[in-house]
């Protein structure tokens, strides 16, 4: 009997542990799936939210800036290349057109004083390179902006009406797409009754080099002329400016600033700044900089197939001494390409 009523029992704890795991395998596979639906709604209302539109034409800045204050880094990015990808297709007169239009619909719009005219120079340099690296560098316009006022139209205290728009016009070239391609620049309210600059910026604070910022688009040939160079000139630094007379200098004492070939012009440009501090006489350092001439050109002269597609016959090689009280040192070379 005991034997019966002991296997009675172990039957009942076996058939309740069953329907135990069942249960638990039930609530499991509802579960599951449950999750699942709810990440991939998650992910598919984030995907909604950071949608980068795809853009054909410039934005104008206002939407630009309500594009970036609106959505995450990568999302921002994204846009910004798009951006980047337009401007390499407009030419200079675009881009100063499309700035110029910009600071002109903005005058129209503006409330508590009348701006009669907008006047822009601009200037572009396609062979600036970056400070600290071989890349051509994006932002290679310089701007002078001057926006006339009458003061007769001013309605209110002339200093708080004229500078907080001031500060908005900074902000507005900022915010253009066509402001991607300022490396520096200055702003001026301008009297038109007097002709002076009662209000300006001497810097408009644009073109701070930034590591989501692409190069300018270069050809290859030239982009292997200009590594031979970078690569050519960072190693003589590297081995002349040691030891104890540059360890107060902690930055690269010599940097490759205008690199490439102007358009429509046989000469390839090579400019080098120099920061030198050394008290010894600079015409030592005068005859290494010719050595390292001859040797910048000798590298390029083995690049026959680049110097020809190019149509570059001769070099211009210019290092200037930052602290030196002497002119630059100009070298010229030939270079031979058929």
């Amino acid at each position: 009997m005991k034997k019966y009523t002991w296997g009675l029992c172990l039957l009942t704890l076996m058939l309740l542990f069953a329907c135990g795991c069942h249960s638990d395998s039930e609530e499991t596979s509802t579960d599951e799936p449950t999750k699942d639906v709810q990440q991939e709604q998650k992910a598919e209302e984030n995907t909604q939210e950071e949608s980068v539109p795809t853009l054909t034409v410039l934005p104008t800045w206002e939407e630009r800036q309500a594009f970036l204050l609106q959505h995450s880094k990568e999302a921002r990015q994204a846009y910004n290349t798009q951006i980047y990808d337009l401007l390499n297709q407009c030419s200079p007169q675009q881009v100063y057109d499309g700035l110029r239009q910009e600071l002109e619909n903005w005058c129209s719009t503006v409330e508590g004083v009348a701006f009669t005219r907008v006047e822009a120079e601009f200037s572009q340099d396609p062979l600036l390179m970056w400070s600290d690296g071989d890349k051509r560098q994006f932002r290679n316009v310089t701007a002078s902006i001057r926006l006339f006022y009458a003061p007769s139209t001013l309605e209110g205290a002339e200093q708080s009406v004229m500078e907080p728009l001031l500060e908005e016009v900074q902000q507005l070239i900022r915010q253009s797409p066509y402001g991607l391609k300022l490396v520096s620049g200055e702003l001026a309210f301008v009297d038109e009754t007097t002709g002076y600059p009662n209000y300006f910026l001497n810097d408009l604070g644009v073109g701070t080099p930034d590591g989501e910022e692409p190069s300018a688009p270069i050809p290859p040939e030239e982009q292997a002329l200009q590594t031979l160079a970078y690569e050519t000139i960072s190693a003589f630094c590297q081995q002349t400016f040691t030891g104890e007379p540059f360890t107060s200098l902690p930055y690269a004492n010599m940097t490759l600033s205008r690199f490439g070939v102007e358009e429509g012009s046989p000469a390839l440009v090579c400019e080098v700044r120099i920061q030198y501090s050394s008290t010894e006489d600079t015409q030592t350092l005068a005859q290494q900089l010719e050595g390292l001439a001859q040797q910048l050109a000798d590298q390029w002269m083995g690049e026959g197939q680049a110097l020809g597609s190019l149509g570059i016959t001769t070099c211009q090689i210019t290092f200037d001494l930052r602290d030196s009280p002497n002119d630059p040192l100009v070298f010229d070379f030939p270079l031979g390409a058929v």
